[in-house]
C-alpha cells in the first residue's frame, strides 16, 4: 500500500475473489470500435477495441470495464460488440492477457439495449411494455416470457464465455440506457404479470438474471451492477428509489455497485459536458454508501486524482469511476502515483470527440489524438528522431504548441514565436464562452509541457522572413492561424459590425440590442450570443439552417439553447441576411421569401468562414532553403479536434 497524499486511491480493494491494485475504474463505454461487416457479421471485437482498453491498463487503471451487448436483439448500434458471440474469443483472450500484464483486472459489462438505440432506422426494439421511450417516437415490442428467457440465456452464455476467455468479473448494466433499467422503472414498466406492478415484480427479471449468472460462474466470481440512481426526468425515479433498488441487489448477492445517473431522455447526464459540474454524481454515491455494505463506486466528471482522493477520504465511495478522463489521458493513474500531477491532461468535457459516439462515429478526443489510434499513436510509440533538428514554430496557438510539444519529445531543439503576449490562440476565446472555462486546460497542458522540456516561447515577437534568416532553422512550422472575414454591408449600415472574435476580445463594443448571424453552425455564433446575453444584451440569433449551432454536439447545443431561451433570446431559422438599413436588419426566409425586420439594433455579429493567415509560409515555400510546413488554421480553418491531431502527426514527421 502506498503512503502519501494519494494513499487511499492507490490502496487495493477486494471484489469477490478479485483484488484490484488500486481504486480507479476505467468505466465501460461504447466505443464504436467493433467491426461491422454486414448482417450477422457485425458486433465483432476488433484489434482497435482491444488496444483501447489495453492502453488504460498500461496507464495504471486498477479495473477496466468493457461494454458489450447480449442477445442478437440487444445492440444499440452495429458496432457494439456482442458478448455472446464465440467469434470474439481470439481478440478477447488477447485483450485480457495484455491487460493482466499491467496488473489490472478486466470485467465485461453486459447490456441489452431494450428501447434505446443510436441507429437512425433501428430494428425491432424491446421493452417491458409496448410504448415508445419518452425521448423518441420509435415504438417497442412488449417482451413475451419466452423472449425474456432467451435473453436471459444470452446473459448466462456471455458470462460463461468471458470467464473462460480471461475476464475477471461481470458487470450488469441497469443504468442510463438498456433493457434492465426499463424493468425496474415504475414509468416504463406497465406490465400486469409477475414482472410488473409491484416493486418486487419489477425487480424480478434483473434478479433472475443475476441468479442465473451466479449459478453458472460459481461463488466468488464478481458480479457488479452499474446502477442508475436517478433518471433526472419529470417522470422518472430519483435517488431514493435508486437506493431501494440497490438494497435489493445487495440482498441478491451483488459484489459491488457502480453508481450512475441519467437516461436517454436526459442525455446530458449520460455523457455530461462542461455545463454539468465536476463531481455532480458524488452525492448519490455517498448516500448509496450509507445504505449498503458492499463496495460503491463514485462517478460524474471526476477528472482529478486529488478530487478522487478526497471522495475516498470523506467516505463517499470505495472506488472511483473515470471514463473520459482516462480516454483523455490513459496515464492519469501512473502520473498521479508518481506525483506528476501537472503532467496530467484533464478532460475538458467538451464532448467534441467522445460525444459523437451517438452518431455512430468511433470515440476520439480533442485533447488526446491517440484515443482510438492507440496502436499507432499510443503510449510508447513516439520515437526519438534520427537527427536532431533546429525547429522554429511560428505561432503559439494550439497547432503551434502541439507541434512543438511532439517535436521536442522527439529530441529536436524547438523555439516558438508568438506575436501576442499570450499562448493559446483561439482557446483564449473559447474559454470565455460562459460555462466553457475548462477549455483553457487544452493550452495550459501544452504550455506546461513545453516549459518542463525547456522549450522557449518568445512573446510579442512577430516572426518574418528576416527573423527566419537570423535563426537559420532546419525546419519552419507556420501555425499563424486565421482571420475572420465580414461582408461589406454598404454605406447604409448604421450599426456596429463585429465578428465573434472581436466581440469577445472587446466586450465594450457590444451594445444593448444584438443580432448574431450563424453562417458556420459551430460554436462561434451561439457562444458569442450567450456571451452577449450574459452582459445583459437583448439577443436575436438568425441562421439559414433549420436550427442554429447545427454542428455543435447535441448535448452542448441543448444546453446552449436552454440558456439562451431562458435569457429571452429570439431565434430566426431558415432565413438569410438581405440588407441592413441604418439600425434595421432585414432577413428573408429562404423558402417563402417573407421578410423579417429587426429594428433598433446597435450591434450585428456575423459568424462566417475565416481565411488562413499563411503569407509567410507561401513566401518561404517559394524561396526555398528550409523545410517548411503549415499546420492548423494557417493550413485551413477548422476545429480543435482536427487541428490537434494534425499537429501530432506533423510533430512525428519532423
Amino acid at each position: 500500500m502506498q503512503n502519501g497524499p494519494l494513499s487511499r486511491l492507490f490502496s487495493p480493494i477486494q471484489l469477490g475473489n478479485v483484488t484490484l491494485k488500486n481504486r480507479i475504474i476505467f468505466l465501460a463505454h461504447w466505443t464504436n470500435y467493433g467491426n461491422n461487416h454486414g448482417y450477422k457479421e457485425d458486433g465483432l471485437a476488433s484489434e482497435r477495441l482491444a488496444m483501447h482498453y489495453i492502453e488504460r491498463a498500461k496507464g495504471g487503471a486498477g479495473l477496466v470495464c468493457v461494454t458489450q451487448s447480449v442477445s442478437p436483439t440487444g445492440q444499440m448500434g452495429r458496432t457494439m460488440v456482442q458478448a455472446h458471440d464465440e467469434r470474439n474469443e481470439k481478440v478477447f483472450r488477447y485483450m485480457c492477457e495484455e491487460i493482466h500484464k499491467y496488473g489490472a483486472k478486466v470485467f465485461g459489462q453486459f447490456n441489452h439495449c431494450g428501447h434505446t438505440s443510436c441507429m437512425q432506422r433501428p430494428p425491432l426494439l424491446y421493452a417491458p411494455t409496448q410504448m415508445p421511450g419518452p425521448h423518441c417516437y420509435v415504438n417497442t415490442k412488449e417482451l413475451e416470457i419466452d423472449e425474456m428467457e432467451e435473453i436471459k440465456s444470452y446473459y448466462v452464455k456471455a458470462a460463461v464465455y468471458e470467464k473462460e476467455w480471461g475476464f475477471d468479473g461481470v458487470e450488469l448494466k441497469i443504468a442510463h440506457d438498456g433493457l434492465l433499467r426499463t424493468f425496474i422503472s415504475p414509468y416504463l414498466n406497465r406490465r400486469t404479470d409477475q414482472y410488473g406492478g409491484s416493486f418486487e415484480n419489477r425487480m424480478r427479471y434483473p434478479l433472475e438474471i443475476i441468479g442465473a449468472i451466479r449459478e453458472a460462474v460459481g461463488d466468488g466470481y464478481p458480479i457488479g451492477v452499474r446502477l442508475c440512481m436517478d433518471e433526472f426526468t419529470e417522470w422518472g425515479y430519483s435517488w431514493d428509489y435508486g437506493i431501494r433498488v440497490a438494497k435489493e441487489l445487495e440482498k441478491a448477492g451483488v459484489t459491488y455497485i457502480n453508481s450512475d445517473a441519467g437516461c436517454f431522455s436526459n442525455y446530458n447526464f449520460e455523457i455530461p459536458n462542461n455545463y454539468i459540474p465536476m463531481g455532480f454524481g458524488v452525492y448519490m454515491a455517498a448516500e448509496l454508501k450509507k445504505a449498503v455494505r458492499i463496495p460503491v463506486a463514485a462517478f460524474g466528471r471526476i477528472n482529478d486524482p486529488v478530487q478522487a482522493e478526497m471522495i475516498l477520504e470523506e467516505g463517499s465511495a470505495d472506488m472511483i469511476g473515470m471514463c473520459r478522463q482516462l480516454i483523455c489521458d490513459p496515464e492519469t493513474p501512473n502520473k498521479a502515483r508518481e506525483g506528476r500531477l501537472d503532467d496530467i491532461r484533464h478532460c475538458v468535457a467538451c464532448s467534441e470527440g467522445c460525444g459523437m459516439v451517438t452518431q455512430q462515429e468511433g470515440v476520439v478526443c480533442v485533447h488526446n489524438p491517440a484515443a482510438g489510434r492507440e496502436k499507432r499513436l499510443g503510449i510508447g510509440t513516439l520515437e526519438k528522431a534520427g537527427r536532431r533538428k533546429k525547429i522554429m514554430v511560428v505561432g503559439a496557438g494550439i497547432a503551434g504548441l502541439k507541434t512543438a510539444e511532439i517535436a521536442a519529445r522527439r529530441g529536436h531543439e524547438v523555439k516558438v514565436y508568438e506575436k501576442t503576449s499570450q499562448a493559446g490562440g483561439q482557446m483564449l476565446l473559447a474559454e470565455k464562452i460562459p460555462m466553457r472555462a475548462e477549455m483553457g486546460e487544452v493550452y495550459r497542458y501544452l504550455r506546461v509541457q513545453l516549459q518542463n522540456m525547456g522549450v522557449p516561447i518568445f512573446y510579442n515577437c512577430r516572426a518574418d522572413e528576416e527573423k527566419v534568416r537570423q535563426e537559420s532553422p532546419d525546419a519552419v512550422v507556420i501555425a499563424t492561424g486565421s482571420r475572420p472575414v465580414l461582408p461589406d454591408l454598404g454605406k447604409d449600415c448604421g450599426l456596429t459590425l463585429l465578428d465573434p472574435r472581436s466581440a469577445m476580445e472587446h466586450p465594450e463594443r457590444i451594445g444593448e440590442k444584438v443580432v448574431v448571424i450563424d453562417r458556420i453552425g459551430y460554436w462561434q455564433a451561439l457562444g458569442v450570443a450567450d456571451y452577449a446575453a450574459c452582459l445583459g444584451a437583448s439577443v436575436s440569433v438568425a441562421t439559414e439552417r433549420l436550427f442554429a449551432g447545427v454542428d455543435i454536439e447535441e448535448t452542448c447545443r441543448e444546453n446552449l439553447n436552454r440558456r439562451l431561451y431562458r435569457k429571452g433570446a429570439e431565434f430566426y431559422t431558415s432565413c438569410r441576411l438581405k440588407e441592413v438599413i441604418s439600425d434595421t436588419v432585414v432577413f428573408e426566409n429562404i423558402f417563402n421569401h417573407k421578410e423579417i425586420r429587426l429594428e433598433h439594433v446597435d450591434t450585428l455579429i456575423i459568424a462566417q468562414e475565416s481565411r488562413s493567415e499563411n503569407q509567410l509560409y507561401r513566401l518561404l515555400k517559394q524561396k526555398g532553403g528550409y523545410e517548411t510546413y503549415c499546420v492548423g488554421d494557417a493550413a485551413a480553418p477548422g476545429t480543435v479536434l482536427r487541428i490537434i491531431f494534425e499537429a501530432e502527426e506533423l510533430g512525428r514527421k519532423l
